[in-house]
């Protein structure tokens, strides 16, 4: 696991936070995870999902512009050849912090995970290695996505808002 501060310039992060967090933004109700099989929020009853890109439907599930100025600047920064899924998740404060069950993203060893985390919070993504991934605005999260990692929500905000990037 890698964790990268300061990931973007601070115009196109204020731009992509501002977005975000508008309450205009289209933001959809999640029951769990989407994909069954891998039952990854076991523990998280709940949490809003924009999807933006998903390969497995082989389709871009968003609006073009919120790719080219949402996703296109970490995709960029990141050097990504191919995007496997990338979708924006935004958890409620529940009044106590959840935990999703430990998952893996991918089983593929070649691709990779990046989560880029738009606010500060003390929610936090925890690896089963027992390393721990603070929620510090305008930072980027890196590591395998065969790795097992768990989502942790947040008490002190009202929203912990990250984009979850699967690519090669």
């Amino acid at each position: 696991m890698k964790i990268i501060k300061n990931f973007l310039p601070k115009k196109q992060f204020e731009y992509i936070k501002k977005t975000l967090t508008d309450p205009r933004f289209p933001y959809y109700y999640q029951k769990r995870f989407l994909k069954d099989t891998i039952k990854e929020y076991e523990n998280l009853d709940f949490f809003f999902c924009h999807i933006l890109f998903d390969e497995m439907y082989k389709k871009q599930n968003s609006d073009d512009i919120i790719i080219k100025e949402i996703l296109m600047p970490l995709l960029n920064k990141l050097k990504a050849e191919r995007i496997v899924r990338a979708k924006i998740n935004l958890y409620t404060n529940t009044g106590k912090q959840v935990q999703s069950a430990y998952h893996i993203d991918n089983e593929d060893k070649d691709v990779k995970v990046g989560i880029y985390c738009v606010n500060t919070c003390n929610g936090w993504t925890e690896f089963k290695t027992g390393e721990k991934a603070l929620s510090l605005e305008n930072s980027m999260i890196l590591f395998n996505a065969n790795e097992l990692h768990k989502a942790v929500t947040q008490t002190d905000t009202k929203t912990r808002i990250n984009i979850n990037i699967n690519y090669v």
